[in-house]
């Protein structure tokens, strides 16, 4: 077997060496001191939340102020109009998936179906007696999610909601 010779790196070499593992280590940041923009998972889970809220024809835009008249007479500027998927992507980056419904014991998790659960809580936050989220709905059997999991989920959101 060959040995191999010792090479005597030259100042240059050694400094591009070490800038190289500098910047190889910069490259990988903690979870969560990463950006929006650098967290491949929560540009999967904002992706997977335009499907569903395409599904669900849920409003994208944040609430428009108009010029409202009350009772007292007076004109003020009120919010109006959904924001709807503004408020489940806040969710979603907000929220850990694994503390909000737990696999095991023969349950499935999925993220798209805990984001559908998520996207079915704003839409209820705004229409409490929303009729036309039904869980026989084609997509939402699909998904997987059932009254079960959806009070489990609802109820994680609600007491995150209070902290």
């Amino acid at each position: 077997m060959n040995q191999r010779k010792h090479v005597f790196l030259d100042e240059k070499t050694k400094i591009q060496r070490l800038e190289n593992k500098i910047r190889k280590y910069e490259k990988y940041k903690p979870y969560h001191e990463k950006t929006a923009e650098e967290d491949s998972r929560l540009q999967e889970k904002v992706a997977m939340l335009s499907i569903v809220a395409s599904n669900f024809m849920m409003t994208g835009h944040s609430p428009t102020l108009v010029l409202t008249k009350r009772e007292e007479g007076d004109e003020v500027m009120l919010p109006v109009g959904g924001g709807q998927k503004d408020r489940a992507r806040e969710i979603i980056s907000k929220i850990d998936f694994r503390k909000l419904y737990r696999g095991g014991k023969g349950r499935q998790t999925d993220p798209l179906m805990i984001i559908t659960a998520i996207c079915m809580y704003v839409m209820r936050q705004d229409n409490p007696r929303r009729g036309d989220i039904k869980y026989s709905n084609k997509f939402i059997r699909k998904v997987g999610v059932n009254k079960e999991i959806y009070q489990h989920i609802s109820q994680k959101l609600d007491s995150y909601q209070e902290t």
